[in-house]
């Protein structure tokens, strides 16, 4: 017997997780082999399907259609697609803005912030490997939940990463929940744990808020002072405004 016939053959399945993660192949090539693991069907063929979430196909725009197209593929197929892809969202460090997609769709968005809340508080803010997750998940819920769930950001503005704090600021401003968002965003300003870019975000989200920070403006980065006066109701205005608007 030769060496050859000791290699066990590839299955259909390993053919087609293998087809699915070819970068330069025809867009039909990697849908075919897509079209192949839906037919199977099972857990194994619905991880190796996500697997294409995790390459960049040639061209932007196709590589981006074809993520999209499958997307909604995996929100037709529904709950039995759900073990495979929730596991793919909470231990892929990167490439979940896709799958995040087709788990709302699946879910609905009640049961999809759930999930998604539960996914981003696994990571904690000095987590270095996730950062690409924590800022998709950090944007996504931002975008969905309300006033309430403001809390839920603060830790991020301490996060290592300067993205990660950033979008954290944004979603803050867009909730414009004073007793949750006031102080963290106030001490971004004060602290030189931050980059110049976020303390100039937070300051600009204080600033359109149009929240006190006469009680701490005194300990403000020195650099936001030459940018935000104090104005006379204690909140934050534009050096270059007017003086009678300050």
């Amino acid at each position: 017997m030769g060496l050859l016939d000791f290699i066990k053959p590839k299955s259909a399945l390993e053919k087609a997780a293998a087809q699915v993660r070819e970068p330069y192949a025809q867009p039909e090539y990697r849908r075919g082999a897509m079209d192949k693991l839906f037919e199977i069907g099972t857990d194994e063929a619905y991880r190796a399907l996500l697997k294409r979430f995790t390459i960049s196909a040639h061209g932007q725009i196709a590589d981006e259609a074809e993520k999209r197209e499958l997307v909604d593929q995996l929100a037709g197929v529904g709950e039995p697609v759900l073990p495979a892809l929730k596991e793919f969202v909470q231990t892929e460090k990167k490439n979940i803005s896709f799958p995040v997609r087709a788990v709302l769709k699946i879910l609905g968005k009640e049961a999809g912030i759930e999930f998604l809340k539960a996914t981003l508080q696994q990571y904690e803010p000095l987590d270095h490997r996730s950062v690409q997750a924590k800022t998709t998940l950090v944007i996504t819920l931002g975008e969905l939940v309300d006033a309430s769930e403001a809390g839920l950001f603060a830790p991020y503005l301490e996060d290592h990463d300067d993205d990660v704090q950033f979008q954290a600021v944004v979603a803050l401003e867009r909730l414009a929940n004073e007793e949750a968002a006031r102080e963290p965003l106030v001490n971004v300003c004060t602290t030189d744990q931050h980059s110049a870019r976020v303390k100039r975000r937070a300051a600009q989200a204080l600033h359109e808020l149009g929240w006190s920070v006469k009680d701490r403006y005194d300990a403000f980065d020195g650099e936001l002072k030459d940018e935000f006066l104090l104005g006379k109701k204690g909140h934050l205005v534009k050096k270059q405004a007017p003086a009678e608007e300050a």
